[in-house]
């Protein structure tokens, strides 16, 4: 399955190969990179917008397993060996990518130092996240999985001191879809929150106040 958050090195070393070698695309709103099922050629960098990458169960519910935002990449698939890509990848915005063939990755790995090392913390990173969605979703309350996933979005370090973060603005339906949830049900948890000061939300975005109340709800 497709994401990434990603460290600073191996950012840098992906971001700088996939855009020598890739070439830019566009996608406009609403339309999809691939779909699954679809053979999985290419890892893909966002330049500009937001692709959502989603799971579809028998019933037709949605489970959203990241939104990849400007300066991360997707369609990991491409670099498994899997023949095929596993979710759906859907532009929330116009979208600008950066694709490049995995089979020109595989072939940079030989001339571009430290590449073979970043793909594969790139895909070790990619199964845990993964791995940590499918387990929240299984295993965690709503606000445990909401706390949780602004969390993720907000980019927060357990090590950190800052007393607050802002987060990109979601819709109560992209957010139900992060968490496999009702929108009616994380209205509601969304103004539990709002009610005990642990987050904020105007036009721009969510801020999130008590980051440490909200780690300790992550857990419950």
């Amino acid at each position: 399955m497709d994401a990434l958050m990603g460290n600073a090195p191996v950012q840098h070393v992906l971001q700088t190969t996939v855009e020598r070698l890739g070439n830019v695309q566009g996608f406009r709103r609403h339309s999809y990179v691939y779909t699954p099922g679809q053979p999985a050629h290419a890892l893909y960098f966002v330049q500009s917008g937001q692709v959502s990458l989603q799971l579809l169960s028998n019933e037709g519910r949605v489970l959203t397993l990241k939104v990849v935002e400007p300066g991360q990449f997707f369609g990991h698939s491409a670099l498994e060996g899997s023949g095929a890509y596993d979710t759906y990848a859907q532009a929330l915005l116009p979208v600008r990518v950066v694709a490049v063939q995995s089979t020109t990755l595989r072939e940079a790995v030989a001339t571009t130092p430290g590449l073979a090392s970043a793909l594969i913390d790139m895909l070790g990173q990619h199964r845990l996240a993964v791995s940590r969605r499918i387990d929240e979703v299984a295993f965690k309350s709503v606000p445990a999985r909401l706390a949780s996933v602004l969390l993720e979005m907000s980019g927060d370090q357990p090590e950190s001191n800052q007393p607050r973060q802002r987060v990109p603005r979601r819709t109560h339906q992209q957010l139900a879809e992060m968490i496999n949830a009702y929108r009616e049900t994380v209205t509601k948890v969304i103004n539990q929150f709002r009610d005990a000061h642990l987050l904020d939300i105007d036009r721009s975005g969510i801020t999130l106040l008590n980051l440490s109340r909200l780690r300790e709800l992550s857990q419950s």
